[in-house]
């Protein structure tokens, strides 16, 4: 039996930020595809049916004013959307991208179309996404020429918020954004070479931008890029004025952070907290339900506590001092019983989780040998460790994807019945066969190994180890800080297994662990046939989404998981808690691809707070 104390572990902890896209595309003739449809739901079970809060319209109006609070587990050591994917990072309140999703898509306070519901980390299904700084995004293909084409026409009247006791405010003095922005700004992207699309997608650095109107940008690249380049280009990155760039290098002190969002960063203290305050020239109106028309935001500020330990942060909820927590900061099935018993008056929704696996190097000896990494998976008893250690909730098979509604047709369920006897036998807990194995593969007495992770993992993977120990295979925990873990991984300097290395569901047309030198790649895979495969899942990414995922789980089901790259984590779902004073929330937590932007549309029920004693 497993002790259920190790739920202290955050699968969460465990994902690493392999955020890669890429891309093909058909046409005989330059076209205009449809907007991509978004997947039918899926026709069969699978592990999982996450239960949803059910959200109720609502006839109130909305109010202004008041400071929504919530929190990030850590410091935020970058301003500049440039470096790096900003992941749960408040940066995004404040710096728009050109496109990102559409509030109405979800449960919009009841009055949505909840065709998506924005909990989700990866959701990047171009049919959820609206105009943001671009009015409208449009792509054509032309495969005579290998050639794709992305035009944006750019919202008249979007302008960079204006705060007076900033510096590099007052340099852009609340101007228009421009297509000389978004061109300076793409350009830097694809050639500094410390940011993070040039280190992670080299094949859109030939990207070609030209103004080809007063308010219009479009964009020249090879073919293959071109799925790849639409979402990077679209909502990856958020749009800053060239003048800051020009004078301070870069946006990475707070104080220098200037963009058009519907709120401004006005406050940084290190370990305590950063604080964005309403943008009062911002140009979003709210799209639906009583307040629509109405200008946003409705919130005079957001606060965002810098809390790392994670009983205060369930403290701070259940006396008030949140107003949400969400997900992300890993309320797991045990915290949400607990939260349930003692605090009964808090909404909320549930999430699957979004855990990664345990990633395994193959061009190294024993890895190398894909029965030593068949014997690895068979010597571990997941099911067990879903019974035992998730309530019996959650998903056992978690790579490449783990199961979402809006991604559904990717996931491949090991007991599905279209699924090989091969894989099947994979997930079934099997230590006699696995010994089998590795005396095939010349390792009769096991062998020594050992798995890079941080200290948040250890209790979890000493599971794996006790395991693993039964059938020879003697596992050393080689804890090191995350920064240390990426530069190693960066270096591709780590001896056999990482816990990093975590794919996204927005870039599933690529798979990002899948291919290139040092990390992502963690496992060091160089595989021409699933190469060839991803350029007709790519190529079908452009105007067919549901069936590029077609190809995808094919790919996944006949081929990738018997070749067992990488060690399920069994995770449960997680849960998102927020008070019911909190209106026009449904539970969001990114909208788009990797955003914070929710608190734009939500306001502060002041009165109802007051009267149920906060």
């Amino acid at each position: 039996m497993i002790s259920r104390k190790i739920l202290g572990l955050v699968v969460s902890g465990i994902m690493g930020l392999s955020l890669v896209m890429a891309a093909c595309a058909p046409a005989a003739t330059p076209t205009t595809p449809a907007a991509p449809t978004a997947p039918a739901a899926p026709t069969t079970p699978v592990e999982d049916k996450p239960q949803r809060e059910v959200v109720k319209p609502t006839s109130e109006a909305p109010k202004y004013g008041g400071t929504l609070t919530t929190l990030v587990s850590g410091d935020i050591t970058r301003f500049d959307t440039i470096w790096g994917p900003p992941g749960a990072s408040p940066v995004t309140l404040a710096i728009e991208p050109l496109w990102s999703g559409d509030w109405a898509k979800g449960p919009a306070g009841g009055y949505g179309t909840s065709e998506t519901d924005w909990t989700l980390r990866g959701d990047d299904l171009f049919a959820y996404k609206t105009g943001y700084i671009a009015e409208t995004t449009k792509w054509t293909i032309d495969e005579s020429k290998a050639e794709g084409i992305i035009t944006y026409q750019l919202r008249p009247g979007v302008r960079y918020a204006l705060n007076p006791a900033s510096e590099a405010s007052r340099l852009v003095a609340g101007r228009e954004v421009t297509a000389d922005d978004v061109i300076a700004h793409m350009k830097r992207t694809i050639t500094d070479p410390a940011a993070y699309f040039y280190r992670t997608n080299p094949e859109i650095r030939v990207a070609q931008f030209t103004k080809t109107g007063p308010r219009e940008v479009t964009v020249k690249l090879p073919l293959d890029a071109l799925v790849t380049a639409i979402s990077r280009f679209g909502d990856s990155t958020g749009i800053q004025p060239q003048e800051v760039i020009q004078k301070y290098g870069n946006m990475d002190n707070w104080k220098n952070a200037v963009g058009t969002g519907a709120f401004q960063p006005t406050d940084y203290v290190a370990a305590s907290q950063v604080v964005f305050t309403r943008n009062p020239n911002y140009w979003m109106k709210d799209p639906i339900g009583p307040g629509k028309g109405n200008q946003l935001p409705y919130l005079d500020s957001v606060r965002f506590l810098i809390v790392p330990d994670k009983s205060t942060q369930h403290a701070a909820l259940r006396t008030g001092k949140l107003d949400t927590l969400f997900a992300g900061y890993g309320l797991s099935w045990e915290d949400a019983l607990q939260m349930r018993k003692t605090t009964p008056s808090l909404m909320e929704i549930e999430v699957p989780a979004q855990g990664g696996p345990t990633h395994i190097r193959i061009d190294k000896p024993p890895f190398n040998d894909v029965r030593v990494r068949r014997a690895m998976i068979m010597s571990i008893d997941l099911e067990s460790i879903r019974k035992n250690l998730n309530g019996g909730l959650g998903q056992i098979n978690t790579f490449p994807f783990n199961y979402t509604k809006a991604y559904s047709p990717i996931y491949v369920d090991p007991s599905g019945p279209d699924v090989p006897a091969s894989v099947k036998e994979l997930y079934v807990y099997n230590p006699e066969k696995a010994k089998q194995l590795l005396k095939e593969a010349g390792y009769p007495n096991g062998f020594k190994t050992s798995i890079l992770l941080t200290a948040s993992g250890a209790d979890y993977y000493s599971i794996y180890k006790d395991m693993w120990a039964k059938v020879g295979i003697e596992l050393r925990l080689d804890i090191r800080e995350s920064g240390a873990i990426s530069a190693i991984l960066n270096r591709n300097e780590h001896e056999s297994m990482s816990t990093s290395g975590w794919n996204p569901y927005g870039s599933f047309y690529t798979l990002p662990t899948f291919y290139g030198e040092g990390y992502p790649n963690v496992s060091n895979i160089h595989d021409p046939f699933i190469d060839k495969s991803m350029a007709n899942i790519r190529k079908a990414a452009n105007t067919d989404i549901v069936e590029s995922m077609r190809l995808m789980r094919v790919l996944i089901k006949d081929y990738i998981l018997d070749q067992v790259y990488a060690i399920p984590v069994p995770s449960a779902p997680t849960y998102s808690f927020w008070w019911p004073w909190v209106k026009n929330y449904s539970g969001e937590q990114f909208m788009g691809y990797i955003n914070i932007r929710w608190p734009q549309w939500v306001w502060i029920d002041q009165e109802m707070k007051k009267k149920m004693g906060y």
